[in-house]
C-alpha cells in the first residue's frame, strides 16, 4: 500500500520527473528539491494574489471619494408601498422633492432637499452636512417643518428613524463613512452581470449601532464604477431585516448616476423607492441656498436648472 501511494503521489504531483525518479533515473534528493520548489512557487502565487486585492477600507473609501461632480441637482420621487402594494399600483403614496448638493471647503459636503408635493408635506426641508472624516466629526442634519415654523437639529439617535415615513432612514442619507466600521473583504461576486466586491461592515462601537440601528451590514461594490449596488442590514439576532438595491444606472455628463434605488423592510413588508430625474452636475450653487437659514425658504422650482 505504501509503495502504491508513493508511486501515485509522485506521479500525480510531479508528473514525468516523478516517473523518472521511480525508475531510478533521478535521485530522490533531486525529487525532494523539486517538490519544495513547487510548494514555494504555489505559496508565492497565492501571496501575490492576496496582495493584489485592495483592502476593504480602501474599497469603501473609493465609494466615498468617487467622482460625483462638485455639485448637482435632481428632482426626486419618493414612493411608499405597503405589503399589498409591492407588486400592484394601489395603496402607493408618492412624495416629490428637489435636491441640491455641493462640495465645500475642507472636504465638507452639503445636501439640501425641499418637498413640494403633496400639500401635506409641501415646504418641509432637510439639510445634511457631511464632514471630512479626518476631523472626527459626526455629520449634521437639520429639518424644517412649516407647521411649527421651527428648525430642528436631529440628534445622533434620531437618525435611525424613518425618513418621511419611508423604509429609508435619516442615517441612510448620510455619506458613507469608513472609520465607523470594521470592514472585511469577503470575496468577489457578480450582481446584474457586474463584478463586485462583497464587504462585511461591523460597527466599531455601540454608539454607531445606536445611531444607525444596524448591528452590521453587507455591501456589494461595483469594481469599475465604485457604486454600492446592494446592501443587506442585520439586526442584533444576526438576521437580515432590510435590503437596499440600486437600479437603472446611467452616465450623466460622464458621471455614473443611480437613477433608482429600492429599499425593502423584510419584517414590516414595506418598500420604498427613490427615482432621480433631470440630474445636472457641476452647477454654480451659492452657499446661501444650502444653509440653515435657507431651510425656511426651501428650494423653489426656479432654483432648479434643466438638463
Amino acid at each position: 500500500m505504501k509503495a502504491f501511494f508513493k508511486a501515485n503521489y509522485t506521479q500525480y504531483f510531479l508528473g514525468a520527473e516523478g516517473r523518472r525518479c521511480l525508475q531510478g533515473a533521478i535521485p530522490w534528493s533531486t525529487l525532494l528539491l523539486l517538490l519544495l520548489s513547487n510548494l514555494v512557487t504555489a505559496q508565492s502565487t497565492i501571496t501575490q494574489t492576496v496582495m493584489d486585492q485592495p483592502s476593504a477600507d480602501s474599497i469603501v473609501q473609493s465609494v466615498r471619494d468617487r467622482d460625483d461632480g462638485f455639485s448637482y441637482s435632481s428632482e426626486v420621487t419618493l414612493r411608499l408601498m405597503d405589503g399589498s402594494a409591492i407588486h400592484e399600483s394601489k395603496n402607493t403614496r408618492e412624495r416629490h422633492f428637489y435636491l441640491l448638493q455641493k462640495d465645500r471647503e475642507q472636504g465638507e459636503e452639503r445636501a439640501f432637499m425641499t418637498f413640494h408635493r403633496p400639500a401635506d408635506v409641501r415646504g418641509v426641508s432637510f439639510l445634511v452636512a457631511s464632514y471630512n472624516e479626518a476631523q472626527s466629526r459626526a455629520d449634521d442634519q437639520w429639518m424644517y417643518f412649516p407647521a411649527f415654523r421651527k428648525i430642528r437639529r436631529l440628534g445622533a439617535n434620531d437618525k435611525r428613524g424613518s425618513f418621511m415615513g419611508s423604509v429609508f432612514t435619516y442615517y441612510d442619507l448620510d455619506k458613507v463613512r469608513v472609520s465607523d466600521y470594521h470592514n472585511r473583504l469577503l470575496g468577489d461576486a457578480i450582481i446584474d452581470q457586474r463584478p463586485v466586491w462583497h464587504i462585511e461592515r461591523t460597527p466599531v462601537s455601540q454608539a454607531v449601532i445606536n445611531k444607525s440601528g444596524y448591528a452590521k451590514h453587507h455591501i456589494w461594490v461595483d469594481k469599475e464604477r465604485h457604486l454600492i449596488l446592494r446592501q443587506h442590514y442585520y439586526n442584533a439576532k444576526g438576521l437580515v431585516f432590510k435590503q437596499q438595491q440600486a437600479f437603472d444606472i446611467e452616465k450623466v455628463q460622464g458621471i455614473w448616476t443611480i437613477t433608482r434605488t429600492l429599499a425593502t423592510d423584510l419584517e414590516k413588508h414595506k418598500q420604498s423607492e427613490m427615482r432621480f430625474a433631470n440630474t445636472v452636475y457641476n452647477l454654480d450653487i451659492r452657499d446661501g441656498k444650502i444653509s440653515q437659514r435657507a431651510l425656511r425658504r426651501g428650494i423653489q422650482l426656479a432654483d432648479m436648472p434643466r438638463p
